[in-house]
């Protein structure tokens, strides 16, 4: 039976046509050929040319109903032809989150029937910050059509009653609040891990992020950008073992910088005598690149634990993908404990 479920392929569904999305797409017809850049080439027995993307969805009205070619127009890939179908909208949302002010979406139980048709392994959520009400239906949709769920968004859905109901039908319920590989929040933690382990006994910090695509522009809402400065905060503090002054967030909106975030970083510590040590930096990412090897990783392990019914290997993986899961670990031990489960 394992070996029947691990020689198919990861069949997968996107909701939110975005820059993740697309560049997503993008990786998986680069890696056809190449490595460059993966961080793990092959999880769990399993390489990218094992993942295939069967369903895009959005609320775009420009982009639904026209082939993901339309969005993706200087990259040709085996999923240039899907059509981009209309998913469910639960929130008040802000006119700039379609190009061209218009909303095209679907009740919940069209949702769940196009999913049932179909039939993914994994509905993954892309969907821009702030639409709580439909992340968490994506969520059920998910459960009802008997797929399991990949959370990006820092919208609170992977609770305990959540995940079991997951866990009762065999799914995975994975998130929340997607970390990049080598973006502010995991730079941010590494830092103060490799001072602690050093001695160095971290006293204040603060990360300022600037970026400039629509995810950011979400983000100025003040209601989105408090709830994200905390997880962020709390997702940075596990890494000191002791309390220290932190502030970590999303302050600007600069549509000058496309898909590139800035982050900028102020840490003070003490050493021997109480001598100051200060750190003052930035780093320059892209956001959308960013965070696919995490995704493209955690799928393909989830793959392989639902392949053994090893539904608790769920921790495991969301500790590794996400700044806010339902068990926190150490950047590195979470590093350590996801490649000892899926690398061997």
């Amino acid at each position: 039976m394992e070996k029947n479920r691990m020689t198919d392929k990861i069949k997968i569904a996107i909701v939110g046509m975005g820059n993740v999305a697309s560049t997503l797409l993008k990786g998986l017809e680069f890696y056809k050929n190449s490595t460059e850049g993966l961080w793990h080439p092959k999880l769990g027995g399993l390489s990218l040319n094992d993942i295939t993307i069967v369903a895009v969805y959005d609320i775009d009205s420009s982009k639904v109903g026209e082939k993901i070619r339309q969005n993706i127009p200087d990259y040709k890939t085996d999923f240039s032809d899907l059509l981009i179908q209309p998913g469910i909208l639960e929130d008040i949302v802000s006119p700039h989150i379609s190009q061209n002010g218009q909303i095209k979406s679907v009740s919940y139980d069209e949702f769940v029937n196009s999913l049932k048709k179909i039939k993914p392994e994994f509905l993954i959520n892309l969907i821009s910050s702030g639409m709580e009400k439909s992340s968490e239906k994506y969520a059920n949709a998910a459960l009802e059509a008997g797929c399991s769920f990949f959370n990006a968004t820092s919208a609170k859905t992977v609770t305990e009653q959540a995940r079991k109901e997951f866990h009762s039908k065999g799914l995975m319920m994975l998130g929340d609040d997607l970390m990049s590989q080598f973006g502010g929040t995991a730079f941010h933690r590494g830092m103060i891990e490799f001072m602690t382990i050093r001695g160095i006994k971290i006293q204040k910090a603060y990360q300022l992020d600037v970026g400039g695509n629509q995810d950011t522009k979400n983000t100025m809402v003040e209601e989105i950008r408090e709830r994200k400065r905390q997880i962020k905060t709390e997702s940075i503090a596990i890494e000191a073992p002791q309390p220290f002054m932190s502030t970590a967030g999303t302050t600007e909106y600069a549509e000058q910088l496309g898909d590139s975030r800035v982050s900028y970083y102020w840490m003070e510590a003490k050493g021997f005598l109480n001598s100051i040590v200060e750190m003052d930096l930035s780093l320059r990412t892209n956001d959308s690149s960013n965070g696919c090897n995490v995704i493209l990783d955690s799928i393909r392990a989830a793959k392989r634990a639902l392949s053994k019914n090893d539904l608790a290997k769920a921790d495991i993986i969301s500790s590794y993908a996400f700044k806010n899961p339902p068990k926190k670990m150490h950047i590195r031990e979470c590093i350590k404990a996801f490649e000892d489960a899926f690398l061997n």
